[in-house]
C-alpha cells in the first residue's frame, strides 16, 4: 500500500520536479554523511525517480514524432 502511494505520487511529478528531486538525492548520496539505512532508502527512490524521468522524456519524444509524422512539426534549420 504504501509503495502504491509513492509510485502515484511519483507520477504526479513533473520531469523537471523529479529531475530535481533526483539531483537533490545525488548530492546528498555523494556527501557520505547519509547514515546507511538512509542512503538505501535514498538510493531506492533515486532509481525510481531516474525510470520517471526517463519514461516522461520517451513520452515527450515520441509526442514529437507523431507531430513530425504527422507533419505538424517544422523542423529546426541547421545553423551556418
Amino acid at each position: 500500500m504504501a509503495q502504491e502511494q509513492r509510485d502515484e505520487s511519483l507520477e504526479a511529478l513533473s520531469y523537471e520536479e523529479g529531475y530535481s528531486r533526483l539531483q537533490e538525492i545525488l548530492t546528498q548520496l555523494e556527501s557520505g554523511t547519509t547514515p546507511l539505512e538512509e542512503s538505501l532508502g535514498l538510493y531506492e527512490l533515486g532509481t525510481r525517480l531516474a525510470a520517471h524521468c526517463a519514461a516522461r522524456l520517451e513520452e515527450a519524444e515520441l509526442t514529437v514524432r507523431r507531430w513530425q509524422e504527422e507533419g505538424d512539426a517544422v523542423p529546426f534549420e541547421e545553423a551556418d
